[in-house]
């Protein structure tokens, strides 16, 4: 039994229910991070390559894709990108002649058209993260169930992509760590050109898989020799 004349034991023994009684602290854990490298290995349905146009944020078969993550942009003078994922886009060659037709990638293209120089492109963009809405998990439903994919919405995370120019952007949902899935549309082919567009429009589910980064060049660390050596 703890007299009263013992004022330390007394203070010890309080600290200690004090701790106990508190709620448990859970550790908040941030999403991870998109940057990394990724191939497109689906779309649904298949992108047709001869359509005569295409929508800006469509990617085409087997193109490859990364992104770095630079952080969450708090500085001033990001204007409406302030407190969003400031994140980079790079689309590795070879380009398919498709792209041509795309209005955003129209003015890199050379020789009447008919291609793109063999060198990436980059864009720059701000992205906001937040979880999918209940339609967008309706139309996320195809790839999840053909995945046998139990993953819940609370655990997809969705990327709202902006470009810094404002021209457009993509719409991205992160079904597991090495899963991308890009929500976007393609024009019906059976369609006439000068219908509605509502009516030409068909929601397009693209699929990238994560796959490991290019490796770095070696770096030379032994010293150049001079030229009196």
């Amino acid at each position: 039994m703890i007299s009263w004349k013992q004022p330390a034991s007394w203070a010890l023994v309080i600290a200690s229910a004090l701790i106990m009684a508190a709620p448990a602290q859970c550790e908040v854990s941030s999403p991870p991070s998109i940057e990394g490298t990724y191939v497109l290995i689906q779309s649904i349905p298949e992108v047709n390559m001869e359509a005569r146009e295409f929508t800006k944020d469509l990617f085409f078969p087997h193109q490859k894709i990364h992104f770095a993550d630079l952080g969450v942009m708090e500085e001033e003078g990001y204007d409406v990108f302030q407190g969003q994922d400031q994140l980079i886009l790079t689309i590795y060659p070879p380009f398919p002649m498709a792209m041509c037709r795309q209005e955003r990638w129209k003015y890199d293209c050379q020789n009447n058209g008919t291609y793109i120089p063999f060198e990436p492109i980059k864009q720059e963009m701000g992205a906001n993260v937040d979880t999918p809405l209940d339609d967008e998990m309706e139309d996320l439903a195809p790839v999840l169930k053909s995945r046998n994919s139990k993953t819940k919405q609370k655990d997809i995370i969705r990327y709202g992509m902006t470009f810094f120019d404002k021209s457009g952007g993509y719409l991205m949902f992160a079904i597991d760590k090495d899963t991308l899935v890009n929500q976007t549309f393609q024009y019906d082919p059976n369609v006439p050109d000068n219908a509605d567009a509502s009516e030409r429009m068909i929601t397009t589910l693209q699929i990238f898989k994560r796959i490991p980064d290019d490796p770095k060049p070696p770096q030379n660390k032994s010293p150049v020799p001079s030229k009196d050596e």
